[in-house]
């Protein structure tokens, strides 16, 4: 533990605390509502570290009795209540026992705050260590972060995050080994109510991913340290920090990792650190296995994953015309061929099929060359392809708008494509859905829906998933395709044709999201 600039704020060497029986050494550190001390255990002769509640932005210390006064009476409550968390938290800190997490042995309130006693690692956090040394080999990263999944994995197990990993947060003690310090900013989680205890959230930026730096850590999920475990890694390999995940949803790149790095490896830091919390490996236990080459223990799923944020939720809510569920999934999933399907040719060469309806449909995706392809994802009412989805660079959200089938400006499908091509209206989808029989099935490899028209014709709709950030969800399980319909009372969304192994609906869909474009033309 390193010495840093003193502040005034903080309790002065030799300050005695609990009767005598620990005496200050020297101010370490401090954070947004702690102070963290190295100090002497008298009577055993023994140092500790012992960590304060001190929440800078609100409070002031009187500099003669060392008294924490809360600065402002609007305050008062506030601090209050986190100061009750701190203390019922380092409670639940001393029950941790583990060699590779710091080890907290005892709390007591004196000051008109609180303290709790840790032990005091002698060493260097991993932090310093990669300022000083550059990146490290990757046999010496992996060690670290072992040890470091170890502990974590010890941690989850008694239902807590840590979400506040990161390099200045690891010890290397003296025999070189990893301790996992600072929980200042866990969470404890209760198994029967879903309700947690928590500090203040720890978003130190390039560590903490999107649903820790939006606040929506409302359920016990492993993927959100996980993130940050992944981050640590690619620090100690590159000694580059990583980029705020808010610059990555905008497009820019990570410094590549080191050509010599292990395939391995490089899939375990790629797969940790997805921007959608779903796509990462659900546990420690399967971010080890990626590590160690296991390719079956990786990203974790949407199915298994908790629920996701509210910008990576798809927000499909089924409309009052919808059959939710009145397809039923087989029991196996039935592999055809593309000659099954049958095409005619338009002057154009973009092909349609013609299902007995009343619009042809196109063989294809829009950007795709087969029908099995999954082609280009779109926000709604956006006729160019991008890389990055969200509501801050979508040109439609919060708009109030109507039908745009057919309106150069807002149809993609009419803006590419030309002539009678268009986006399908929303009554147009509801035909496809009810009037066709729908068979979950794969082309190619590909997952999707072959679509029977009442004539015996059909397409197939590949599940092409959505996209939110830089991200692809879902793929290979469910589908999303656009209408030309804005939904009617909320200017956040439009209707799309939402389909999953279990079923098909037409529903409202946020129109950052990138959704797939089936084309159709008029008879």
């Amino acid at each position: 533990m390193e010495d840093v600039t003193e502040n005034s704020s903080h309790l002065p060497a030799g300050t005695l605390l609990q009767g005598g029986k620990y005496r200050i050494v020297r101010f370490i550190g401090s954070g947004g509502f702690g102070c963290t001390y190295e100090a002497e255990h008298v009577m055993l002769e023994k140092r500790v570290a012992i960590k304060e509640f001190f929440v800078k932005d609100f409070c002031n210390r009187d500099e003669n009795t060392s008294e924490v006064v809360v600065a402002t009476q609007s305050k008062r409550a506030l601090v209050e209540k986190i100061h009750r968390k701190f203390i019922d938290e380092a409670k639940s800190l001393c029950r941790l026992q583990h060699p590779g997490i710091v080890r907290v042995s005892d709390v007591f309130e004196e000051n008109g705050t609180a303290y709790y006693v840790m032990d005091y690692i002698a060493g260097h956090s991993l932090q310093d260590i990669v300022k000083k040394e550059g990146r490290l080999t990757e046999a010496r990263s992996l060690k670290y972060i072992r040890e470091v999944s170890d502990a974590l994995s010890y941690v989850h197990s008694h239902n807590r995050l840590h979400l506040d990993i990161k390099p200045g947060n690891i010890m290397i003690d003296g025999n070189d080994h990893a301790i996992l310090i600072d929980f200042g900013a866990s969470k404890q989680y209760d198994e029967a109510s879903g309700e947690n205890t928590s500090t203040l959230m720890g978003r130190t930026p390039g560590y903490a991913p999107p649903e820790q730096m939006s606040n929506k850590v409302g359920k016990f999920l492993p993927a959100t340290d996980i993130y940050a475990l992944g981050a640590t890694l690619y620090k100690c390999l590159t000694g580059e920090t990583p980029l705020d995940t808010s610059d990555l949803i905008s497009g820019e790149e990570l410094v590549p990792l080191p050509s010599s790095v292990h395939e391995s490896t490089r899939r375990a830091v790629s797969a940790a650190m997805e921007l959608n919390k779903g796509k990462r490996p659900q546990s420690i236990e399967a971010f080890l296995s990626m590590l160690a080459g296991d390719t079956t223990e990786g990203k974790g799923n949407r199915s298994s994953s908790a629920e996701a944020s509210e910008e990576e939720r798809t927000e499909f809510e089924p409309s009052a015309r919808s059959v939710s569920g009145r397809k039923e999934e087989p029991s196996t999933i039935q592999v055809i061929d593309q000659t099954m399907f049958s095409y005619d040719d338009i002057s154009d060469d973009i092909s349609y099929v013609d299902l007995g309806l009343s619009v042809m449909w196109a063989a294809c995706n829009l950007g795709a060359n087969r029908p099995s392809d999954y082609g280009n994802y779109y926000a709604w009412g956006e006729t160019a392809v991008k890389t990055v989805f969200t509501k801050d660079n979508s040109k439609t959200f919060k708009v109030r708008m109507g039908n745009i089938s057919s309106d150069i400006r807002y149809d993609v499908a009419r803006a590419i494509l030309n002539g009678d091509w268009r986006l399908p209206t929303k009554d147009e989808m509801d035909e496809l859905l009810e009037k066709c029989r729908w068979e979950w099935t794969s082309v190619d490899g590909h997952n999707g829906y072959r679509v029977i028209g009442p004539n015996g014709s059909s397409i197939f709709l590949c599940a092409a998933g959505w996209r939110f950030g830089t991200s692809d969800n879902d793929t290979s399980n469910s589908g999303y395709y656009w209408t030309s319909y804005a939904f009617e009372s909320n200017t956040r969304y439009a209707y799309a044709l939402y389909f999953g192994r279990g079923g098909v609906e037409v529903g409202k869909f946020y129109r950052y999201n990138g959704g797939s474009i089936r084309p159709v033309k008029d008879r």
